[in-house]
């Protein structure tokens, strides 16, 4: 018999563990918890507990909230939720300790048109640093496989800004070449579509 111990696999958070992964699918907010999927509705209160006191936390997202017409409770939870946590991206929402995380990008088809971009969803936290807007889109360029004047004449803007954003995206993320953000926006599903 085959010795398994050797064996390493990484696992999304909740399918062996106690943390949350929450994700879109199928038009239905999902979570993985504690090795089951949990559709909108039939979440464990815990869950929506630790939420509601994140989005108590984060005034700035609960206005965006009631400035796009979502008063509704049940209907803020479940857009801040869709907005700061919707990609699955293999890093836990919320830690097996209850701590909520957020880092993650979620490519929601209003990505650079919304105007609550960075206000109720959560911008891209790299260290102690937030990634751009500016930064992700070179990122969505750069992990689609464009050159530096591709990427200016898409953008509208220089080369030379371009260069400098590829040097701040580097050392933000702790690369050396623009081929290590490849990976780096791969693993996190920022590519283009």
């Amino acid at each position: 018999m085959m010795n398994l111990s050797k064996i390493k696999q990484s696992l999304p958070p909740g399918i062996e563990d106690n943390g949350v992964e929450f994700y879109v699918n199928e038009n239905d907010i999902k979570c993985l918890h504690s090795g089951n999927t949990y559709r909108w509705g039939e979440f464990p209160q815990w869950i929506l507990d630790r939420i509601e006191e994140d989005m108590l936390q984060n005034p700035e997202a609960m206005n965006a909230l009631v400035a796009w017409d979502i008063t509704d409770s049940e209907e803020m939870m479940r857009q801040y939720i869709v907005c700061r946590f919707g990609g699955f991206d293999g890093h836990p929402d919320i830690t097996n300790d209850g701590e909520i995380i957020h880092v993650e990008y979620f490519e929601c088809g209003r990505r650079g048109n919304c105007s609550f971009e960075g206000k109720l969803c959560s911008s891209i936290k790299v260290g102690e640093e937030h990634l751009t807007k500016q930064e992700i889109k070179i990122i969505k360029k750069i992990a689609s496989g464009k050159h530096n004047r591709e990427i200016a004449e898409e953008l509208n803007i220089s080369e030379e800004t371009v260069a400098t954003h590829n040097k701040n995206i580097q050392r933000k993320l702790g690369v050396t070449s623009k081929l290590g953000i490849v990976p780096w926006a791969v693993k996190r599903n920022i590519v283009e579509s």
